[in-house]
Formats: C-alpha cells, structure tokens, sequence
C-alpha cells in the first residue's frame, strides 16, 4: 500500500476521539490525549510503518546505510551521541583540545555562522550561557547587524567561523568585513571541509572537523556546538549526547513504544487528513524561547520536499507543515486572540518544565482554557471552542532535557519523511539560492 492509499482508506471524521497517549522518557513527559486522534488512528499509522519497516529503517541509518540517496552519502549525526560509535570519543576529544587552546587565550569568542550553524549553537547559549566567557554570535551579511564589532581590537578575541562547506557567502563576509582579514592567527574554524579552510590562512592546528554525512541542520552534536563546550566542558556535553541517545534507543522502538513515531503520526494526520497548514510551536521557558526558530529549519528544510525519493514522480499530497511559534508568555498577548477563536486550526505544541514560576502557571491556564474552552457562554462573541494540542513537558532545563528534545524532534521530523517517502537530507532549492547569489556578486 502507498500513502496516498493509506490516506484514501480514512477520513478525518474516523480520525476523532480521545486516547490516553502519553510518554515518558528520562526527561521528558509527552501527553497527545488533548490532540483527540483515537487510539484507532494511531494503531492504523503503525500498522503501516511496521509493514514498511519504518524502525529497521531508522536502525539502517544509524548504522550508516547510505539512505541519503540524492547525495549518495550515509547520514552520520547519529554517531556523534552513539557512545560506541568511530567519531564520538573523537569529537569529544578534539573538542576538548580546541576549547582548552582557545580558553588558554580568549576570554571573549565571537561565533559565525548561518542556519545550522547559527541556530542550535545560539538556542544553547540562551539556555546554557555563563559569566566566564563572553561569546557572540554573528549570522547574516547585513554590516548592520554587527556595527559594534567593525572597529574594534579583535586582537583579545578568538574568531570561529562555523561553516560545513567553509564556502558559506554569509559567514565568510561577516567574518571578512569585521576583521579585514588581519587576524588569522586567533581565527579557528569547525568544518567538514578541512582542505577549504586551510586554503583560506586558517591554522591547521585550529581546524575542527565533522563528518560531510552531518547535514547542518543536524550538525548540533559536533563542533559546531563548540560555544557550549566552551561555557560548559565536557561532562556536560557528554549529557546533552546522552539525552539524545537514549531517545534513539527509544526510536528503534516497535511502533506503541515509540515516542518519535507517535508525534510523527500525530503531525501526518493534522497535515494530510485534517488539513491544517501549520504547525505552532510554543515554549514557556524564556531559555527555550527560540526553541520553534530551531525546529522551523529542521522541519521546513528537511520536509519541504514534494518529489518520491524513489520515483523521482512529483506527490499528489501536502508534504512539510509550516512551523511558527514563540515565547508562550509573549505570544498570550500576541496572536493567542487567533489561536483561541479564529477559524484557521493548527497543530500546536506547547512545551515547558516544571517549576513555581508564573511562566509555568501561565502554561498551564492557557492549555486549560484551550482544552475546555467556554461551551456554555451564551454570548457568540465571547465562546471559545476547545482546540486540539499536545504538551511537552521537561523534567528540568538541563543538557539532557535539552538532549532529548532536540533529538525526539529530529526523529520525529525523520519518520515523518519516511511516510512521505521523501529524503529529508538533501536542501536543493536552498542550493539554487545559493547559486543565483553568487552570480549577483560575480
């Protein structure tokens, strides 16, 4: 049976109902009951992920099948919080040799870096920064976004350009109208392109390398998270791997055991059967806030495909949800207006540890009041119908909860594809981009 099958043999009035779908990881607790698919739904979706081998699959791509077919390479993120794997003790030991250089001699760091490179770094120094080093982060090539650095001394900074091709036109402009090039000697790069970097006056002793398998986006278990290994060390960059791995374990899981498959199952059923266009993203810590930014690449890159990998046949079906989201606390008095009675639905996370604090008490008054909504107000102006949502709670803000949600996203994002039957790993469109830029320089 194909998708478009599976979808033909179900209607979103079949999909309706409660279930008592919750889970609970070492960290994280996951409740999908209030977004009303029956039990029935869910079992139907497995059924069909088991009978297209969705968990072997997943296994053969950690293992380093090569299943990025459009780039012919293996997919190797996953190696990286594998603690048995050939490159973790290498990116932890290496890591560790070039933190201590730069520590040695920097105080202050100043990171460039785009999309990949940019957004799981930073979502780790909101959560994560301390006082005993300052660290910047510079993306974009608009001179207007880095004024303050243009005309200062760098020679007290240590300089890292973050690029896995070391040819990035946004980070390399950045880095080069900073510093005009005078200083290379405090200048160190993380890149799967060694070569690249070297070539372009980089130290070869100040080169960190990662797999060419990582795609960017997934490339927050390596080097390119070096500012949290410089603010943290490595005990606690072991944990934040730890969390991920062991959602891995979960998600080589049959189909009911399977923490990333349920949410995956639960995104295709909103997208492709009730329709909904977006999916909403709402985070209650002020640490997380940027945490939808983070998961708006992994899943619109990763999913806005609309060609059968195998096929090459364009898709009769929606593909990639578009992710929005915010700052719970500051989107209540933003667009919640819409989410609580406009007429334009969507498929909404909220996410948030527990604690004492308002924000958590916030969190928990507005999924009450979406849940029950107000049924029996006789004004039409003032009723609000309940709506559907999911909640994510995080045992602590730490490096493995932070581990684990990062990694179930991923994995989610991956099974999603699987239905799809597309590849999440290649970026193409994002290529063309790329090009077209060039030629308006040359």
């Amino acid at each position: 049976m194909k998708f478009q099958d599976l979808l033909n043999n179900i209607s979103a009035e079949q999909t309706h109902g409660v279930c008592e779908r919750k889970f609970s990881t070492g960290f994280l607790s996951i409740d999908q009951s209030t977004a009303l698919i029956n039990e029935a739904t869910f079992s139907y979706f497995e059924n069909y992920a088991e009978k297209h081998d969705f968990v072997q699959k997943f296994q053969d791509l950690k293992s380093g099948v090569r299943l990025n077919n459009t780039e012919n390479r293996a997919v190797t993120h996953f190696k990286y919080r594998e603690p048995e794997s050939d490159l973790y003790s290498k990116n932890l030991d290496e890591l560790e040799v070039l933190t201590k250089l730069i520590k040695t001699n920097f105080k202050k760091i100043i990171i460039f870096g785009i999309g990949g490179s940019y957004l799981g770094p930073k979502l780790m120094h909101d959560v994560f920064s301390n006082d005993e080093i300052e660290i910047n982060f510079v993306t974009g090539s608009d001179p207007a976004e880095f004024e303050k650095f243009k005309d200062l001394d760098l020679s007290e900074y240590g300089l890292v350009i973050a690029s896995k091709s070391f040819s990035t036109l946004e980070t390399l402009r950045s880095y080069e109208v900073i510093t005009k090039n005078k200083y290379l000697n405090n200048t160190f790069a993380v890149t799967a392109s060694r070569k690249s970097a070297i070539d372009y006056g980089i130290n070869a002793n100040n080169i960190l390398d990662f797999d060419v398998g990582t795609g960017g986006r997934f490339s927050i278990w390596t080097g390119i998270n070096i500012g949290f290994f410089l603010s943290h060390g490595r005990t606690a960059f072991e944990k934040f791997l730890s969390g991920a791995n062991s959602i891995d374990i979960l998600s080589s899981q049959k189909p009911g055991l399977n923490p990333a498959l349920s949410l995956a199952i639960q995104d295709i059923v909103f997208n492709n059967l009730l329709n909904f266009d977006t999916t909403l993203i709402l985070n209650y810590d002020y640490k997380l806030r940027n945490f939808y930014a983070y998961a708006q690449q992994l899943e619109m890159e990763s999913l806005g495909k609309s060609v059968d990998r195998d096929t090459n046949e364009l898709l009769g079906f929606n593909t990639g949800s578009i992710i929005w989201g915010g700052y719970g606390p500051r989107s209540q008095h933003s667009f919640f207006q819409h989410l609580f009675q406009g007429n334009r639905e969507t498929n909404s996370y909220f996410i948030a540890s527990k604690n004492d604090d308002l924000n958590f008490k916030q969190f928990k008054g507005q999924t009450k009041s979406l849940r029950d909504g107000t049924l029996n107000e006789p004004n039409s102006h003032k009723k609000v119908l309940p709506k559907r949502y999911t909640t994510v709670l995080l045992k602590n803000i730490s490096p493995e909860s932070l581990g684990e949600l990062i990694a179930i996203w991923e994995n989610k994002t991956i099974f999603m594809s699987m239905f799809w039957n597309i590849n999440p790993f290649d970026q193409w469109g994002v290529e063309l981009g790329k090009i077209n830029t060039k030629k308006e320089i040359e």
